[in-house]
């Protein structure tokens, strides 16, 4: 498995194997970087170059935080005695030792043949009476005898007690969720869908499924059932999610309804935790891990099936090298090791649909809702003629009266908008300059909380700005809206709901996302706002209303997938209304109304959404009809990144001239700037290689790697490899 993501991600082998394995398996350096005395005296005054300048206000609030600055940067800084580096080895994990207190058999002869009446330390009676029940830890009996210590050593001496040391599992949170129970009767879909996967199972072959059910059509009832049958013949499982939240969703369901054999594993959990679930999955003490991404590298020995739950989602793709995908890594595991895998989505992606279409998965089907469940009412709001009436704000009036009217039946609300942030851009209105991040060719973006500018590329931030730095006028304006903006506009609207907001800026620390959802479930919030983070599914029934804000931002990417995707973020964030007893709605504004993809998702026609988009590919050869990989370009200096960038190409070009047939198979574009030019002080090119097979792309890089990157290396470029590539910018 390591060799094939080795090879088709063209990798090396070993630093596969060292990303898999989980963290402090291995020992790393670790370089700490701090700023001096003199360091924040010379940022006072003005008294260094622009590049040091940013590096010391990133060190300057003293704060833990990886700098995505060169080293070189830093070694000059350093050299002038601006900050200090040091290099330490990361810790190395293992198992938690911790000292057990226990009787020892012949001390119970000695302990009987003592006087109860002449023990007059404080405690010591009730101290004996615990220990010799079986092995305490010492901590415990400190926390409960203030004089445990003296205890422990005056028994030992006398060889009634021995003190020793033993592993201790460090067990990740308990059950965040309640689970809801096993549901009183199956649909036909899904008997007929845990019929059809039953059969591949007991085929006891590689065959893969991409079961197409609508949001709350009961998907997971398959997956416990198809998880239960391969446990039952011995054989162990994988169930893949795409977010850390809805993988401890997914935990307290299937422990309740499995039992304890079953590990849950991301990177949500310490060091030390993944360490002790990795350790019980390799020793064959569980049968089902549930997980992310990383989940996928479970030390499994009788794999039997790979769940991969929201197959369509783009969290699934590794965004560091090796750039992997977790659903088509799942199915290449499930090929080498003869397990089933099922693919599951209400929103597939056009590359499984297509596969299906090719025969190479089988298809299931699941096109309704459990218990005769209708599909929530959505309506459409054209923003562009609210604001012709006059109405200028993020919440149309159709969504503000709706939200009221929800709020007065008790009901809840998800508020789905894809933005963080306050203010999303600041324009000077005399020069037109917009406020942008020193080391990204992005926007600062206001936030509230922190009162600060802030980059989400690289974590640059500033105090807000009184005037224009290119002209010194006080002309600066704020435009756009996010998330933030969104929490504070409901709360003077509404005062007396509970509102609650979800991304990754307040859900940043460990476990805030699932207390936040935790409350949500148990209806402690009336409003649930946020990001992407909250169209997963999850399946809470007093959901009734979903309004979405700014349906059509996503279509403004540049990028082949930007139409499936916010069909797929519409139709599975309007899936969360109406899972319970009453019919939900759904309110979406936008300003591309006649969209084919926002149309899709209004009438939930995904044909439609396939037949448009496979046809679109088709003409402008995109995958599923060719596969791409993206050679990112990047390096300290514009003028050196583009010229290598060129250079690259050109020989790219000429290889393929030596390749009369095989060449006209591949197709290469570029090299072009990168939309976001610059990313934490690197220059960024791009170039794009088109194949009708992915040997022949493969083929053509092995080429590119042997002539061309230690040229590069040696002009400051590195070359990045991105296989299959996610995002383009």
């Amino acid at each position: 498995f390591f060799k094939w993501i080795s090879e088709y991600y063209i990798h090396p082998i070993g630093k596969v194997v060292q990303g898999a394995l989980p963290a402090g398996f291995s020992r790393k350096v670790l370089r700490e970087v701090r700023i001096t005395e003199r360091g924040l005296e010379c940022l006072r005054n003005g008294e260094v170059a622009e590049r040091g300048k940013q590096v010391l206000e990133a060190l300057s609030d003293g704060t833990s935080k990886p700098l995505g600055y060169p080293l070189s940067t830093l070694r000059l800084l350093e050299a002038q005695g601006l900050i200090t580096v040091t290099e330490r080895t990361g810790r190395r994990v293992g198992p938690l030792m911790r000292t057990f207190v226990d009787m020892q058999e012949e001390g119970r002869g000695i302990l009987s043949a003592v006087d109860i009446g002449t023990l007059r330390a404080k405690g010591e009676v009730e101290f004996l009476s615990i220990v010799q029940n079986g092995p305490v830890m010492l901590s415990d009996l400190q926390k409960r005898f203030a004089n445990a210590g003296y205890l422990v050593k005056k028994w030992t001496k006398t060889g009634v007690l021995r003190s020793f040391k033993a592993p201790v599992y460090r067990a990740p949170e308990g059950l965040l969720f309640e689970s809801p129970g096993a549901p009183r009767v199956l649909s036909h879909y899904q008997r007929d869908a845990i019929d059809k996967v039953k059969a591949l199972i007991e085929g006891d072959k590689f065959s893969a499924c991409l079961l197409y059910g609508i949001t709350g059509s009961g998907k997971t009832e398959v997956y416990l059932e198809a998880v239960r049958l391969v446990t039952k013949l011995g054989k162990q499982a994988i169930v893949l999610v795409p977010e850390i939240a809805l993988a401890l969703y997914m935990e307290s369901i299937f422990r309740t309804r499995l039992g304890e054999r079953v590990a849950v594993y991301h990177s949500g959990l310490s060091i030390g935790e993944r360490y002790d679930q990795w350790m019980k999955m390799a020793r064959g003490e569980v049968d089902v891990v549930i997980g992310a991404r990383s989940a996928l590298f479970a030390p499994f020995s009788r794999l039997g099936l790979i769940v991969v739950d929201e197959e369509h989602d783009g969290a699934y793709k590794q965004d560091r090298a090796p750039y992997y995908h977790g659903r088509d890594a799942a199915l290449a595991r499930g090929r080498l090791e003869n397990a089933v895998v099922i693919l599951g989505s209400g929103t597939p992606s056009v590359q499984s649909y297509a596969n299906c279409a090719r025969g190479r998965y089988q298809l299931i089907s699941m096109p309704e809702r459990v218990e005769n469940r209708q599909f929530p009412e959505i309506e459409l709001v054209d923003m562009k003629e609210v604001e012709r009436h006059g109405v200028n704000r993020m919440l149309s009036p159709r969504l503000l009266e709706a939200l009221d009217e929800n709020l007065r039946q008790k009901k809840q609300t998800i508020l789905f908008l894809n933005r963080r942030g306050f203010f999303r851009l600041f324009v000077c209105r005399f020069c037109g300059n917009i406020l942008t991040c020193p080391n990204c060719n992005v926007s600062l973006i206001y936030h509230l909380v922190y009162n600060k500018l802030m980059c989400h590329y690289c974590g640059y931030h500033s105090a807000p700005a009184e005037s224009c730095p290119a002209c010194n006028r006080n002309g600066l304006k704020s435009w756009g809206f996010g998330t933030e903006r969104l929490e504070h506009e409901l709360a003077d609207l509404f005062p007396g709901a509970r509102v609650a907001r979800m991304d990754a800026d307040s859900a940043r620390r460990k476990g805030v996302a699932q207390s936040i959802l935790k409350d949500f479930i148990c209806h402690k919030i009336d409003i649930l706002l946020g990001t992407q983070m909250i169209t997963k599914g999850y399946d809470v029934p007093d959901v009734t209303l979903v309004g979405v804000i700014g349906a059509d931002l996503s279509l403004g990417f540049p990028d082949f997938r930007a139409a499936e995707r916010t069909f797929q973020l519409l139709s599975q964030v309007a899936g969360r209304a109406g899972r319970g007893g009453d019919r939900g709605r759904v309110i979406i504004q936008t300003y591309n109304p006649d969209h084919y993809a926002i149309q899709a998702a209004i009438s939930q026609d995904y044909d439609a959404l396939y037949q448009k988009e496979i046809e679109l590919r088709k003409q402008l050869g995109f995958p599923p009809f060719t596969y791409l990989i993206c050679l990112r370009l990047q390096g300290n200096s514009r003028d050196q990144t583009e010229g290598s960038a060129k250079s690259l190409a050109e020989r790219l070009k000429k290889t393929l001239q030596m390749w009369p047939k095989k060449g006209k198979e591949i197709q290469i574009l570029g090299p072009a700037e990168a939309p976001i030019a610059k990313l934490r002080g690197k220059y960024r090119w791009h170039i794009l290689i088109k194949a009708k097979q992915p040997f022949l792309a493969q083929r053509l890089l092995q080429v590119a790697r042997t002539n061309s990157e230690q040229g590069l290396k040696t002009k400051g470029v590195q070359i990045i490899l991105d296989v299959d590539p996610y995002q383009m910018m």
